[in-house]
């Protein structure tokens, strides 16, 4: 019986590499997205939305800021100057009071029908230029009153003084002469049988009441009033606009709460939006109105809002242009790096092989110098083999094989046979002496060449920048540079001074240091090549200093380095000799950076000889 996998289980490694192949594209077109926005003409315009995104961030929140203090502050300028108002509404309320009160104690109390002259000799009386007191009849006619005049009485006003004793303050009304508005404040007088038997009055120019309007701090078009509890305004002042008699919703306006706010909104009465705060004085029948236009005390914060946004434009518009300009730049630029990247891969190839052969060049120039001290140990093995002493060996050999049958007594009895054993002790000594010699000059080509695949292998690795360092005695490597410009030494006649200082075994890169003493002593040789004046005399001093560093100098008494020269020598290519070819000192200063140190040199000038000092850190390999 055969079993059916499920076809789930069947496609579930189909579904596995699919996903990996979606998250490999995935990853793919991350990447090639990433590499996309690091270049500037993307990267500029991404920078620039988000610099603007900061500047009108900052821009609107500054505003708000301000408007938001702003419109606090005038909140709070409205309950002041509200508070201020209900104080001198009160004082001025009450001390109207207390004049009908004072006229209504004459009256009642001495029973003087006119109370006024009294009043008035006791100075008890307001100022007659702004308040008209007056005593009416039930009827209303004037009995008594400081301008002499009254006016007709107002039904209701009579209406309610007959049945209450309290203070009863009329609507507002135009004089007919100055078209003024007026109010009246009037208090029932009672007969001594507790009748009704006139009332007591005080007019007064319903302005009064709002003169302390401040421009400087409502406004143009703030708003102070006086508000009857009937909805009535006895009077309201906007500006020097003096109206009153037209009526609003009180319970709108006046909240009925202790908790007083500067509501902002639009007055009904002309539209104009206010922070607007109401209160109703204590036991009086009136509440004082103040508004603060909100144009006009948010107009220094308008204009600042004005000049953020004007700014914020500017700069938006001055990054857009600036942006603009340098992804525009950005683009060419990367235009022409394509550009310049195909020509830069033509030129890798030209570049590579003019590397390949500046590597040649100093590989044969290095090895040039080696193979000088290995034609002369070669010289001196074959001269050595060329007169060994083996030759003597074939000569008695010879004669022996002559007398081999009578070897024995052609030894002991024969002049010559008698020689043969000295002759071959005498031999056997010249011989070990000829091949400890011959056996030391080998020794000496094999560190040559030893030191030729050194120069190759070093040029070899100059892409890894790599070094091998050991234990090396500086006095036998200089030793050993001498030996290999024997030739050039000898042939020149050069003295050669050694100061050596005590040094122990340093880690050094034995074969790049052994390749810049070679140069170096070659080149100190090389330039005695013209002065017959003087005895050649090259000088090898080496030294530690303190910061744990080796000093090499090599100091000749040649012809010298001109000034202009002292850093162009150095170069590669540059040389001063006709047989020269600049590679020398070039790729000894290569290797003196390549092991952390350096190469320098110094001259009095042409005809004062020269130094040059290698200094090389010593430090762990």
């Amino acid at each position: 019986m055969s079993i059916q996998r499920p076809d789930g289980l069947r496609s579930a490694p189909a579904i596995a590499k699919s996903a990996e192949v979606l998250s490999k594209a995935t990853s793919g077109l991350f990447r090639h997205g990433l590499e996309q926005v690091k270049e500037a003409y993307i990267l500029f315009p991404l920078l620039a939305a988000l610099l603007l995104l900061v500047i009108w961030t900052t821009t609107l929140y500054l505003i708000n800021s301000e408007l938001t203090r702003a419109q606090h502050s005038a909140a709070m300028a409205s309950l002041e100057i509200g508070a201020t108002y209900e104080a001198q509404m009160l004082r001025a309320v009450h001390e109207i009071d207390q004049t009908l009160k004072l006229v209504k104690y004459i009256y009642e109390a001495e029973g003087e029908p006119n109370p006024l002259p009294r009043l008035k000799e006791r100075a008890l009386l307001p100022p007659a230029l702004l308040f008209d007191v007056s005593v009416v009849n039930p009827e209303g006619g004037l009995v008594a009153g400081i301008r002499a005049t009254g006016n007709a009485s107002d039904s209701d006003e009579l209406q309610t003084l007959r049945h209450d004793d309290t203070l009863s303050i009329s609507r507002p009304w135009k004089n007919p002469l100055t078209g003024e508005w007026r109010l009246r404040f009037s208090r029932r007088l009672n007969a001594a049988n507790g009748t009704f038997s006139g009332i007591a009055r005080v007019e007064v120019d319903a302005a009064y009441f709002v003169s302390s309007y401040d421009a400087s701090k409502l406004g143009d078009q703030g708003v102070l009033a006086l508000l009857g509890t009937d909805g009535i305004f006895r009077v309201r002042r906007t500006g020097e606009s003096v109206l009153a008699g037209d009526s609003v919703d009180y319970a709108a306006l006046v909240p009925d709460t202790e908790d007083t706010r500067a509501l902002l909104s639009a007055n009904g009465w002309d539209g104009v939006r206010r922070y607007t705060s109401a209160r109703q004085l204590y036991d009086l029948p009136l509440a004082v109105i103040v508004g603060l236009s909100e144009e006009e005390q948010l107009a220094a914060v308008t204009r600042q809002a004005h000049t953020y946004l004007w700014r914020a434009a500017a700069g938006s518009l001055l990054l857009v242009l600036l942006v603009g300009l340098l992804s525009r730049m950005s683009w060419q630029l990367a235009q022409s790096r394509l550009r310049t990247a195909e020509a830069q891969a033509q030129l890798v190839a030209i570049a590579r092989q003019a590397g390949m052969a500046e590597i040649a060049t100093n590989v044969l120039h290095n090895v040039g110098n080696v193979l000088n001290s290995v034609n002369v140990s070669a010289e001196v093995i074959t001269r050595k083999l060329r007169n060994s002493k083996a030759l003597g060996l074939g000569k008695a050999v010879q004669l022996m094989n002559q007398h081999a049958a009578d070897l024995g007594h052609f030894i002991s009895l024969d002049e010559k046979g008698k020689l043969l054993p000295a002759y071959l002790s005498q031999l056997v000594d010249a011989l070990a002496v000829e091949q400890k010699s011959m056996v030391d000059e080998l020794e000496q080509l094999t560190k040559s060449v030893d030191h030729i695949k050194e120069i190759v292998a070093a040029q070899q690795s100059y892409s890894g920048a790599s070094s091998l360092c050991e234990a090396v005695q500086v006095q036998q490597l200089i030793e050993d540079a001498v030996r290999m410009n024997a030739s050039l030494i000898a042939a020149r006649q050069i003295t050669v001074v050694k100061e050596f200082a005590d040094t122990p075994l340093l880690q050094l890169d034995k074969h790049r240091v052994l390749m810049i003493l070679v140069n170096l002593i070659k080149n100190a040789g090389s330039a005695m090549d013209n002065k017959p004046d003087r005895q050649p005399l090259i000088t090898l001093h080496t030294e530690m200093m303190p910061e744990h560093t080796l000093v090499i100098r090599v100091i000749d008494n040649g012809e010298g380095i001109a000034a202009e020269n002292l850093t162009r020598i150095f170069a590669h290519g540059f040389t001063t000799r006709k047989d020269g070819h600049g590679f020398g000192l070039h790729s000894c200063v290569l290797a003196a950076m390549e092991m952390g140190g350096a190469l320098k040199a110094q001259s009095d000038g042409p005809g004062q000889g020269a130094i040059f000092t290698l200094e090389l850190p010593i430090k762990d390999c």
